[in-house]
């Protein structure tokens, strides 16, 4: 019972037990035996393995049963024509006899293809790697309904909170002589609120200013940086409110667990529910910086004390689902861009970085042929160049940027 409000629908137990729930399916998940680590292991290898013999064995039949060839089209444009040129796949009448590196590749492609898809079905096949595979969709089905339901329960506890907190606060102003100044958590999950007899309230902004000299009419954006806001209180601590039944230490206390945990919170000064007229506070995002206690006289239920707070925002990261485009990043006119080389890491193919970086294995393996690199080279700590070094040149004014030709597969008659 906070204030007259009941909030006991929502115990703290509660939230431990879905919690401690979540630990336990997150537990039980990482905590599969070698065994059966090995097995799932053995079966993403073995697909990779599979996918990017297929795609170099295609890869190869492409090159043997096609070519590419130029074509030139007229385009008007107003009263001129242009002659514009676009490539095409065009379809050989017979195809073209392998090389015989393309032959000992084929050869090594279809052995490496064949031992892949005999291990992959046999592995399939097995009761234990059935068993395991089981056991796993029933561990992440069970880790995200838990996931689930502890997030179900955090809104709920949040958003009865919030009613707490308002309910607390209107009957709080109802009485003339009780603390009107608030403090309680900005995204608070128990309800609880401390009010403040504030005697003193101030409000510090601090710019950082270079002394550097600057060129008469230039920007000034550069010479004053935003710093720290403080707002520094000055008050007492009464116990025993029509809004807060608490006492004075159990308000001190709450104080100092905020300040031990550096919870974000939210203060509300003395005018903020008066008129619009009226000087006031009322900022969110706030940390405990300092906290002193004052005891020179004794008080019954009653804390003097000075509290500083200090404005720190954080910043919501936030993801899109869409898929981007690794475009390159756009520069000014004249300008390069590097290349982008990584480091591979272990399990990963040519193939699983060609689907990561938007492009193919063939353009892979041209950017890297000084590397003598290879569609099943272990790139297991080996440089990887994955994006192409672009140019920008300076272009006139009615320069108007060409559109990319379109691909298409065009059949000879016969």
């Amino acid at each position: 019972m906070l204030g007259d409000v009941n909030i006991s629908k929502l115990k703290t137990s509660t939230w431990q037990r879905l919690e401690n729930k979540v630990k336990h399916d997150q537990k039980a998940l990482n905590t599969l035996n070698n065994h059966q680590a090995k097995m799932l292991q053995e079966e993403v290898n073995n697909r990779n393995t599979i996918n990017s013999s297929k795609q170099s064995i295609n890869y190869i039949y492409r090159e043997l049963s096609y070519f590419w060839q130029k074509d030139k089209y007229k385009v008007k444009k107003g009263n001129r024509t242009v002659t514009k040129t676009k490539k095409v796949w065009i379809h050989r009448k017979v195809p073209a006899k392998p090389t015989t590196n393309q032959s000992n590749q084929l050869n090594k492609f279809n052995h490496d293809l064949s031992k892949a898809q005999t291990s992959q079905n046999k592995l399939k096949s097995s009761g234990a790697f059935k068993q395991t595979k089981r056991h796993r969709r029933k561990l992440e089905y069970r880790l995200a309904k838990s996931k689930r339901n502890l997030d179900k329960f955090k809104k709920r506890r949040h958003k009865n909170a919030v009613k707490t907190i308002n309910k607390s606060v209107k009957r709080q102003y109802a009485d003339f002589l009780s603390p009107k100044a608030s403090l309680y958590e900005t995204n608070s999950e128990n309800g609880k609120v401390v009010f403040i007899f504030a005697t003193s309230e101030t409000e510090d902004n601090e710019n950082t200013i270079t002394t550097y000299p600057s060129d008469r009419g230039e920007s000034s954006a550069d010479d004053s940086i935003n710093g720290d806001k403080t707002v520094s209180i000055e008050g007492r601590l009464k116990g025993h409110t029509k809004g807060n039944k608490m006492s004075a230490t159990q308000q001190y206390n709450q104080i100092l667990d905020w300040r031990y945990h550096g919870v974000e919170l939210t203060y509300r000064s003395n005018g903020s529910k008066g008129t619009h007229n009226m000087a006031k506070i009322y900022n969110k995002h706030f940390r405990i910086q300092s906290l002193n206690k004052t005891q020179s006289q004794p008080l019954k239920d009653e804390i003097a004390f000075t509290l500083s707070l200090k404005f720190v925002y954080a910043a919501e990261v936030t993801t899109t689902k869409q898929k981007v485009k690794n475009k390159g990043k756009k520069v000014p006119a004249g300008m390069c861009v590097a290349p982008k080389t990584i480091k591979g890491k272990r399990g990963m193919t040519m193939y699983d970085y060609a689907k990561k970086y938007h492009t193919s294995v063939e353009n892979l393996i041209k950017m890297n042929a000084g590397r003598h690199y290879n569609s099943h080279t272990n790139l297991a700590g080996k440089k990887l160049q994955v994006t192409k070094g672009k140019f920008k040149s300076k272009q006139s004014k009615n320069y108007s940027r060409p559109h990319h030709a379109k691909v298409n597969i065009k059949k000879t008659r016969k």
